[in-house]
């Protein structure tokens, strides 16, 4: 058993995830491969990209905003929430600093 900790990261407005191995339950050799620091970063880094990759296709706010307002957009937050009987979700807060051309642009 491998017991891990995510906690969602915002870095160049991007959303990272940063994974920490709790507790390996292994014992001999598999134990000891898992906890060695090779074999561990490269299982650190598949979990990180597997669940990375499903994060990424729900997190891609610049698809639910028009283009003309992209440049403006920046992601500040990113947390866990637990959304409905035990099932993850993202909250992301995002700033939008538009000037009066960018209004603009919106209305047509």
């Amino acid at each position: 058993m491998i017991e891990a900790r995510l906690t969602p990261a915002v870095e160049q407005n991007q959303i990272r995830l940063v994974l920490q191995l709790e507790r390996i339950e292994a014992d001999g050799s598999l134990g000891e491969l898992l906890r060695s620091p090779e074999f561990g970063g490269r299982l650190r880094e598949k979990i990180r990209a597997s669940i990375y990759s499903a994060l990424a296709k729900g997190t891609d706010f610049n698809a639910a905003l028009p283009p003309a307002v992209e440049p403006y957009v920046s992601l500040r937050n990113a947390l866990f929430r637990d959304v409905d009987a035990g099932r993850l979700g993202v909250e992301v807060d995002l700033e939008v600093r538009l000037t009066r051309d960018p209004i603009q642009l919106l209305r047509r």
